[in-house]
């Protein structure tokens, strides 16, 4: 009898060991200890981008998977843990307390048609023996432009060619013709908070050649798309009328001599 009583006693220990393992990992995974928690992410990542007026929709092939983006996770006493991809995310287990995600895609310092940067940050709190699921949406960070020409400049210059500097010295040209009057561009990202110099050239329908001085058009705004609109001029005024959104800046045309030394 003495040997069944010390036979329950130990089934009875093993069982409630066993019960206190499983609770401890039914709630934070296998290997989880006292005051350790982990996350995972529900990340999106956003195509809309404001400009003053309206939303407008990056095309598809500008946006990246979620899976691309790189994390960094930061606690009170700075970076715990980073990926070079959300996909190689293996949800570590962090000490119970208050955290923040940190996501990015992209270099924020390049400018040109595909260099869109994506950036968005998650506050979020570890608890002990748990896994907490935080929702991410993640959006362009820097800027973007799009350059258009109105009919009426298009109608007044037969040729022309405009070039856009931002402060960081990255240009983009754009030619158009009677025969190409290229309406609008394709979009273009700079930095946020760059300005935007426009210069230039173009042949009027008489004949005349002339030249624009570069500007300062405006300053970009981050997580914004900006309308830079080149217009001639009202009837009477030698030049055009350049704008970034809704603020108006006025160019002079300056002659250019074809035979100088004539």
């Amino acid at each position: 009898m003495k040997k069944i009583d010390e036979m329950k006693r130990y089934w009875a220990v093993v069982w409630v060991s066993a019960a206190l393992f499983a609770s401890s990992c039914s709630a934070s995974g296998e290997g989880a200890s006292a005051g350790e928690g982990s996350v995972e992410f529900d990340c999106s990542v956003s195509a809309f981008v404001g400009t003053r007026a309206e939303t407008r929709e990056l095309p598809a092939e500008l946006i990246p998977d979620a899976g691309a983006l790189s994390l960094s996770l930061s606690g009170t006493d700075g970076v715990v843990a980073s990926y070079e991809t959300l996909a190689d995310y293996d949800q570590p287990l962090l000490a119970e307390g208050n955290y923040t995600a940190s996501f990015t895609y992209g270099d924020p310092e390049a400018e040109g048609a595909g260099a869109a940067c994506f950036s968005g940050e998650e506050a979020f709190t570890i608890v002990a023996r748990k896994t907490v699921t935080e929702p991410v949406s993640v959006s362009l960070a820097n800027s973007v432009f799009t350059l258009v020409f109105s009919d009426w400049f298009r109608k007044y210059y037969s040729e022309f060619t405009v070039n856009i500097r931002t402060d960081s010295g990255f240009r983009a040209g754009f030619v158009g013709s009677a025969s190409s009057p290229l309406p609008q561009t394709v979009p273009q990202f700079v930095k946020a908070g760059t300005g935007l110099y426009m210069s230039g050239s173009a042949t009027k329908t008489n004949g005349v050649e002339v030249a624009f001085p570069e500007p300062l058009v405006g300053t970009t705004a981050a997580r914004t798309w900006h309308t830079v609109t080149v217009d001639a001029g009202q009837v009477g005024q030698a030049g055009i009328v350049v704008s970034l959104d809704d603020t108006p800046v006025a160019v002079e045309e300056i002659p250019v001599e074809l035979n100088p030394d004539a």
